[in-house]
């Protein structure tokens, strides 16, 4: 009673908070949307939450209780020495023996089996969790309340982030932002997903706002992004790199040559990979790549993992091996899981979204636009889609995770579809569209 109570009391407070933020305010899309978004997503978690209790019983496995689970510890040590919890949440003069004797041994999740990142990105959401205490009292659906809160300001970030670049499209932008089956269910709960979508969503706020105008408060925000998702998932920022580069040659130096900009781009990180491969590095990204890729392959071969839906990834044995893998990394990433590979409902469902968003796909190029006018803005979306299915792709044989993981880049798959569709012609096309986009 007590833990549905607190629940209640949170989620009423944030849709006042909501209703109040002028964050939230849109000239064509009411503050209820936000209000509903954040309510289904709030079930949506809840409903996720049940599903783990009841079919995945082991909570040491179990990714939405794990790290629930192992802040309790660091949560703890409030009680007995306030400045060890303090240390630990902010990640300062926290690296000793003294913290893993009477911390961080005593989690499941701080140090992993498999782990050859150069950050860890289990840290971020037990310390987060840590944190959360302070209000839940460790009651487990209030932190879910929390985390859909910073993910749905993430959310509307990424719309805001885009929205300049589009005309009378509101509705249909805040959709496929808010909607996406995968993104509404896995980014709602107690997961990584919700602080990366927070942190994904501000940084591209706040650069496409900065390269318009200098701002000091953007470069704050996009500097915490940055961290945030390092420690996060690492990945997300590596395929921000690219995108991020060729966005800014465009807007100062290549005006008007958007794919001259990119190419150049990705030609000199490929470059600067290859010198870092040479001079063995240990921020070479090929030998990260393997290393990732060997940690998922050790992992699905233990014994106490029961894995149904292995694909074939080429291994990776030299720098060469990660060119040749992206059109087979691409493609399971893109594609699968098919209708006919799924093993289980949410495979199923899986498969329907693929789907789905291919019937997209030919419907924006069935009504493409005549002339594109955001190019850049379409670059950084193939280029940022491209580079992070591809480094998916090549590092995960699972298609259960690879689903999990490629959810951060299908808001920005599906804007980068809106950029070419002509939305006139089509309503045009279909009149009972009019209603309702």
């Amino acid at each position: 009673m007590i833990e549905f109570t607190l629940t209640i009391f949170y989620f009423i407070v944030f849709c006042f908070i909501i209703s109040k933020l002028t964050f939230f305010d849109d000239e064509k899309i009411s503050k209820h949307w936000f209000i509903i978004a954040f309510g289904i997503k709030v079930i949506l978690s809840i409903i996720l939450t049940s599903i783990y209790t009841n079919y995945y019983i082991n909570r040491e496995t179990a990714d939405i209780f794990k790290y629930f689970d192992d802040s309790k510890i660091m949560f703890d040590a409030l009680k007995t020495n306030a400045i060890d919890y303090f240390k630990m949440l902010l990640g300062i003069d926290n690296d000793s023996s003294y913290f893993n004797t009477n911390y961080y041994n005593k989690m499941s999740h701080w140090y992993r089996v498999y782990n050859s990142n150069l950050f860890s990105d289990s840290h971020t959401i037990i310390r987060f969790n840590a944190l959360i205490r302070l209000f839940s009292f460790g009651y487990f659906e209030v932190h879910n309340v929390f985390i859909n809160f910073i993910s749905l300001i993430g959310l509307t970030a990424i719309y805001k982030a885009f929205k300049p670049y589009f005309i009378n499209v509101n509705k249909l932008l805040f959709y496929i932002v808010f909607l996406i089956p995968s993104v509404a269910f896995w980014g709602s709960g107690l997961l990584k997903e919700g602080i990366l979508f927070f942190a994904l969503g501000l940084f591209l706020l706040h650069f496409f706002k900065l390269i318009k105008s200098f701002s000091i408060k953007s470069i704050i925000i996009i500097i915490c992004s940055i961290i945030l998702i390092t420690y996060t998932k690492l990945y997300i920022l590596i395929a921000l790199i690219p995108p991020v580069i060729g966005y800014l040659l465009y807007q100062k130096v290549f005006k008007g040559k958007a794919l001259l900009s990119y190419s150049i781009s990705f030609l000199s990180i490929l470059l600067i990979s290859l010198f870092l491969n040479i001079t063995s590095s240990k921020y070479d990204p090929f030998k990260q790549l393997s290393n990732k890729q060997t940690d998922f392959i050790h992992l699905i071969n233990r014994s106490d993992i029961d894995v149904n839906s292995i694909v074939y990834i080429p291994i990776i044995s030299k720098n060469m091996d990660v060119i040749k893998s992206i059109p087979i990394a691409l493609y399971n990433t893109t594609l699968r899981p098919f209708i006919w590979e799924s093993t289980s409902p949410f495979m199923l469902l899986n498969a329907l979204e693929n789907l789905l968003i291919l019937v997209l796909l030919i419907i924006s190029l069935l009504f493409k636009v005549k002339k594109i006018h955001h190019k850049n803005q379409l670059y950084f979306c193939l280029g940022f889609i491209i580079t992070l299915f591809s480094i998916i792709g090549i590092t995960t044989p699972v298609l259960g995770a690879i689903v999990r993981y490629k959810i951060p880049g299908l808001p920005i798959l599906l804007i980068s579809f809106l950029l070419i569709l002509d939305l006139e012609k089509l309503k045009n096309k279909q009149p009972l569209l009019k209603k309702i986009l």
